[in-house]
């Protein structure tokens, strides 16, 4: 509309800030309703306008008189309050009017179906997990809702606030744009469930029981929310278990008690690894632990402190990454 306004001026002569003013004058005709479009009511809209200044007319029909009325409203605008609004924008043009002292204005209105907001939130759900292994489905119905028409197609955005990293209910908000501006806004439900593939119990375990290799298999098990953190296989063995386990279980550090295997002040060997680069030192253990914990080990001949993954019973491992440059 700045644009627009901006062209009819320079058209007129007029220079953005100059002091040249628009005159004219235009009469102004209004009816009893009018139907309008988009979010601002334009003068053009509601009253038919002619004048002997075909660039002012243009002018003129361009004056927004203020909102629109949303879906199954009114709005009244009465001679007045339009003389008020075009003297305002343009001081220099005279108006007339004939026919009614008032104009009741409705919006033009599209309906957008339950289903198409759905499919919006839909797709941006796809998008945003593509490539992890997740399943969702609308947990609600979803109403058509009515928005004014707007001078082109209506836009539809969802978003999606988070990234679910666990089975749960989440919220997609749906924006729908009318004239390139957030109109309205209808949240959508969605249960969405996380998957992966990890060890967990083959068999049912005992209270007391060594847990062993033997006693694990992979399976595609959903991840819930607020699980406990599970502990690899390879980190259990020798563990004892401090209740009865299921089977299809995941183990976590809550049902094993895990054996030392490093002991404060022991001596170890401490591998420090980078790429296909390896040193071995010797060192000592600051603190206990168990296969996989990280600890602070000494240099033996004290020269430096560093922390270190227990790796056996006498091994630590620092592991640096990638090939050295």
């Amino acid at each position: 509309m700045i644009e627009l306004v901006t062209c009819i001026l320079l058209a007129l002569g007029v220079g953005p800030g100059g002091d040249d003013e628009v005159t004219g004058s235009v009469t102004i005709t209004l009816g009893m309703e009018a139907t309008v479009f988009g979010t601002e009511v334009e003068l053009g809209e509601i009253g038919q306008i002619v004048g002997s200044d075909a660039a002012v007319v243009k002018l003129v029909k361009a004056v927004e008189l203020g909102y629109a009325p949303s879906p199954g409203y009114s709005r009244v605008f009465r001679r007045d309050q339009i003389a008020s609004a075009l003297g305002r924008k343009l001081p220099g043009v005279s108006a007339s009017f004939l026919g009614q002292v008032a104009i009741r204005v409705r919006p033009e209105v599209e309906r957008i179906s339950g289903e198409t907001i759905l499919a919006a939130a839909r797709t941006q759900i796809q998008t945003a997990l593509l490539g992890q292994e997740v399943t969702f489905q609308s947990s609600g119905d979803v109403l058509g809702v009515e928005v004014p028409a707007g001078s082109g197609a209506h836009e539809i955005h969802a978003r999606l606030e988070e990234i679910p990293q666990s089975s749960k209910v989440i919220s997609v908000p749906v924006d729908i744009h009318v004239d390139g501006a957030r109109y309205r806004t209808v949240w959508t439900s969605w249960q969405v469930e996380v998957w992966e593939t990890r060890p967990v119990l083959a068999r049912a375990v005992r209270a007391g029981e060594i847990l062993s290799n033997a006693m694990f298999e992979r399976r595609r098990v959903k991840r819930a929310a607020g699980e406990n953190a599970q502990l690899d296989a390879g980190l259990l063995q020798g563990s004892v278990a401090l209740r009865d386990l299921a089977p299809g279980a995941t183990v976590t550090a809550l049902d094993v008690q895990r054996p030392t295997v490093v002991v404060a002040g022991q001596t170890v060997f401490l591998r420090v690894r980078k790429g296909a680069i390896e040193a071995r030192v010797s060192a000592v253990a600051m603190q206990s632990g168990s296969i996989g914990d990280r600890i602070r080990v000494v240099t033996s001949e004290g020269s430096q402190e560093l922390v270190a993954a227990i790796h056996s019973r006498d091994t630590c491992l620092i592991d640096l990454g990638g090939p050295i440059r």
